[in-house]
C-alpha cells in the first residue's frame, strides 16, 4: 500500500515537472520574441544588431526580424558587419538566410578597401563547403556584378573545388565547355573534355587526360599523356574557342 502511494506521488510529480518545463519554454520563447521586438523599437538598426549579438542572439532571428521591418539586406549586412562578429560570420550567416551575395559585394564595411572581393568570397564559400545552391547562387551574383564566366570558373578552380561543382556552376550560368576548359585545365584530368560541339572545326572526344596546355595566341590546345606514349600528335589538337 505504501509502496502504491510513493508510485502515485513520483508520477504526479513527475507529469506536473513536464508541465512547468514546457510551459518554461514556451514563456521563454515568446519572452525571446518580445526582446527582440523591443530592442528595435527602442534602437536603430546599427545599434539593435550590437545588442543582440552581444546577447547571443542568433543571427537567423536577427536577419529575419529586420527584413520584417522593411530594411533593405545591405544595410542588414552593414550592421551585422559593425558587430563582434568577424566579416565571415556575417557573410556566412547573411548567405544562409537568404540575403543575395549582391549585397555582401556591395557593402563597404565587407568589401571596403582591403577588405574582401567577390572573387576571394566565393573562394572562402568554396573552402568552407557551403552548400551548392549558395556557391551557385554566389556565382550568379557575381556575373550580375559584371565578372565573366571565366573568371568565375577560374577562382573555382584555384579553390580546387571538385567535378560536380564545377559542373554544375557551368550549367547553371551557361558556359560554353571551351571557356570552362581554358579556365580550369584540372578538369580535363578527369575526361570531360567534351568539347567537338563547341569547336570551329571536328576534334576528338578526349578522355582521362593528364595534361592540357592552351596557347594564348595561336588558339590551340595540346592534349598529352605523359604515361600513355605517342599522345599529344598532331592528330590531338584542339582548338577552344577564347572565353
Amino acid at each position: 500500500m505504501v509502496r502504491q502511494i510513493i508510485l502515485t506521488l513520483m508520477v504526479t510529480i513527475a507529469l506536473s515537472t513536464m508541465v512547468w518545463v514546457n510551459a518554461f519554454a514556451a514563456a521563454n520563447e515568446i519572452s525571446g520574441e518580445a526582446f527582440i521586438d523591443a530592442v528595435f523599437e527602442n534602437n536603430n538598426l546599427d545599434m539593435a544588431a550590437k545588442i543582440l549579438v552581444d546577447d547571443n542572439v542568433p543571427t537567423s532571428a536577427i536577419i529575419k526580424k529586420a527584413k520584417s521591418l522593411g530594411y533593405a539586406n545591405i544595410k542588414i549586412v552593414d550592421a551585422l558587419a559593425d558587430t563582434k562578429l568577424s566579416h565571415e560570420q556575417v557573410i556566412i550567416s547573411a548567405l544562409r538566410n537568404r540575403i543575395p551575395a549582391d549585397a555582401i559585394f556591395n557593402s563597404t564595411k565587407i568589401c571596403g578597401p582591403g577588405g574582401y572581393t567577390p572573387d576571394s568570397i566565393l573562394r572562402f564559400l568554396v573552402e568552407k563547403e557551403l552548400s551548392l545552391v549558395i556557391i551557385i547562387a554566389t556565382c550568379k551574383s557575381m556575373i550580375n556584378q559584371g565578372s565573366t564566366k571565366y573568371n568565375v570558373i577560374y577562382n573555382l578552380c584555384m579553390t580546387d573545388a571538385d567535378t560536380l561543382t564545377i559542373e554544375e556552376v557551368s550549367t547553371q550560368l551557361d558556359v560554353p565547355p571551351a571557356t570552362t576548359l581554358k579556365a580550369c585545365p584540372r578538369h580535363a584530368e578527369y575526361g570531360h573534355a567534351y568539347i567537338s560541339h563547341d569547336l570551329p572545326q571536328e576534334a576528338h572526344i578526349i578522355t582521362g587526360v593528364s595534361h592540357l596546355t592552351l596557347d594564348d595566341n595561336t588558339v590551340r590546345g595540346f592534349i598529352s599523356d605523359d604515361d600513355a606514349g605517342g599522345v599529344g600528335a598532331e592528330g590531338d589538337i584542339i582548338s577552344p574557342k577564347r572565353p
